[in-house]
C-alpha cells in the first residue's frame, strides 16, 4: 500500500481557528481530499486521558462509541476544523486502518475545509470548557 500527499489543499492559518485546511483548486463533492496513516495513542476504552485530547480520533469511525483505538491522523488530518456545517467528512479505511477525507460538496479554491467532530459526547469526552461554532 502507498499513500501519496494530497495534490489540492495547504495549510493556513484560519480565520475560524488556529489553523485550517483549504483548497487551491477546484474539489468535487464525493472527491477524496486526503488518505492519512494513524498513531495509535494506547488509550483504552473507559481510560481517562487528556493526552492530545483537541487531535485525537476514535477509530473506527462512526462507531457509536464502541471504538477500538484513540488515534492521531497524520498528514492533515488534525488540521481540519469543525463546523455544524462541513464540506468534507472522514471514514474509516478498514482495509488500510487510514482515514479518508472526502468533500460531501464542491470546495473552491482557498475555501477552508471543515469536517464535523461530532455532537455534545464528543465535545465532552475530556474537554473543558470548548465552545464549539
Amino acid at each position: 500500500m502507498k499513500i501519496y500527499p494530497p495534490k489540492k489543499v495547504y495549510v493556513a492559518r484560519s480565520p475560524v481557528h488556529g489553523w485550517g485546511v483549504f483548497a487551491s483548486e477546484l474539489i468535487n463533492d464525493g472527491e477524496i481530499i486526503e488518505e492519512t496513516p494513524l498513531l495509535d495513542l494506547q488509550v483504552k476504552p473507559g481510560e481517562s486521558s487528556t493526552l492530545l485530547v483537541d487531535y485525537r480520533f476514535n477509530w473506527p469511525q462512526g462507531s457509536g462509541g464502541a471504538w477500538q483505538m484513540q488515534v492521531i491522523a497524520w498528514g492533515y488530518g488534525s488540521i481540519y476544523n469543525h463546523s455544524n456545517e462541513p464540506n468534507a467528512t472522514w471514514v474509516s479505511n478498514l482495509k488500510n486502518q487510514t482515514f479518508q477525507f472526502i468533500a460531501t460538496q464542491q470546495i473552491k479554491p482557498n475555501e477552508e475545509i471543515f469536517t464535523y467532530y461530532g455532537g455534545v459526547d464528543y465535545w465532552q469526552d475530556g474537554r473543558a470548557n470548548t465552545n464549539v461554532i
